[in-house]
């Protein structure tokens, strides 16, 4: 702001400017403790240390630890994943059995009510042929031979 700006400002506008700019200078004194108080933490850390190669070889300990936990971590979700994998390949082998039975007894369903249709359609055939023969045997009896022309025809799913 210029000082005209800030001569134009009325006394409870300046007060809160103050106000503000104390909350901060504050904050930044409180900044400034943490970064004092974490530096004073940093030179007792490295205090502790000795030196550098000191530090380096807690850390290598440190590094070596991590890595041994971690290729045990590795080995036990090796092992776990086998043993998904063969589990896995067990239900694979149980579900294609069973599949091969359903569709075995499918098969041998549809072979019985095959055969079962085709007997059923030589007795047909075999009554149609006794009524054709009786038919040309006995003039009068024409009216009956057209009765079962008529039931064979509905027999089949034909409407009339």
């Amino acid at each position: 702001m210029t000082d005209k700006e800030l001569r134009k400002l009325r006394r409870d506008d300046l007060l809160q400017i103050l106000i503000n700019q104390q909350k901060q200078i504050d904050t930044l004194n409180e900044q400034l403790e943490q970064s004092k108080q974490a530096l004073a933490n940093r030179d007792i850390a490295i205090q502790e240390a000795g030196t550098l190669a000191e530090a380096a070889l807690k850390m290598n300990g440190v590094f070596e630890a991590a890595q041994n936990a971690a290729e045990e971590y590795a080995q036990q979700m090796q092992k776990r994943a086998d043993a998904l994998v063969a589990e896995a390949e067990k239900r694979t082998k149980e579900a294609q059995s069973l599949a091969d039975n359903v569709v075995r007894n499918a098969r041998a369903e549809a072979e019985r009510i095959l055969s079962q249709a085709r007997s059923e359609a030589d007795s047909v055939v075999r009554q149609s042929q006794t009524g054709m023969q009786a038919q040309q045997g006995a003039p009068e009896e024409t009216g009956k031979g057209e009765d079962d022309k008529r039931r064979r025809w509905r027999m089949w799913g034909n409407k009339g």
